[in-house]
């Protein structure tokens, strides 16, 4: 009785166990469109020369830099790079925002506004105002491009996911029927080495788990080649 009473609990306490790590996988990975509070402040900077490289930025875009922890979400270097955020002030306004800097030494929630976003949603002579964020599916058309960084070659390869409906966390390539991991650099790059000669498939997945895969065409034989942007064939489903 006492050995089957003990196999019992041995059973049940690894059932509890299962059902802990399985509601906290859950709620870890719901936890990408929660809502954040912080402050922001405004700056005019952000269009060009930002950190996630995302130029050209067009001057009547609304942007905005994010602060560290919540840029590289999960881990993830430049994980919320190219993400579009809705905002909304003390005065319960909302805009929606696109995401091409990072906001150094700003405390977890901070967003630094251009001005034009800002002052839709307070009021410009304060500076700083309390608001609330999380992020929304992109306002785009079309399908994916690649930034191909300048120096890449078959032998070492930065690319950067663009026009994507939602955050991009991770690319891996296709290499001897095998996913091979390209790690995300914070300048919003996926990084690998020794990719080959030919066409590259590509498996892509989103902040929700979501993965899609795509062909890019094949990298320079050498690292002399200018940065340069290539038309992707995919896009990310609502």
């Amino acid at each position: 009785m006492k050995r089957n009473s003990l196999k019992r609990k041995l059973i049940l306490t690894t059932v509890v166990t299962m059902n802990v790590l399985f509601c906290s996988s859950i709620q870890a990975f719901a936890a990408w469109n929660d809502n954040h509070s912080g402050y922001a402040t405004y700056t005019s900077s952000g269009y060009s020369g930002g950190a996630v490289l995302l130029d050209p930025i067009p001057s009547t875009m609304e942007i905005t830099a994010l602060n560290t922890t919540d840029l590289n979400y999960n881990g993830v270097d430049a994980a919320l790079a190219g993400a579009y955020l809705e905002v909304q002030g003390p005065n319960g306004k909302k805009t929606t925002v696109y995401v091409t800097d990072e906001y150094p030494n700003a405390p977890k929630g901070a967003l630094d506004l251009c001005p034009t976003s800002f002052a839709k949603i307070g009021n410009v002579s304060d500076g700083k105002i309390n608001i609330n964020w999380h992020i929304v599916k992109a306002p785009i058309t079309g399908m994916f491009s690649y930034r191909i960084k300048e120096g890449s070659s078959q032998y070492w390869a930065a690319i950067q996911v663009r026009n994507h409906k939602y955050p991009v966390v991770k690319m891996e390539f296709l290499k001897n029927n095998t996913w091979v991991n390209m790690k995300k650099m914070p300048y919003n790059h996926f990084l690998s080495e020794n990719m080959g000669t030919g066409p590259i498939k590509i498996r892509i997945t989103d902040i929700r788990g979501i993965s899609v895969t795509d062909t890019i065409s094949a990298l320079p034989k050498n690292g002399d080649s200018p940065a340069y942007i290539i038309p992707g064939h995919v896009q990310l489903p609502d």
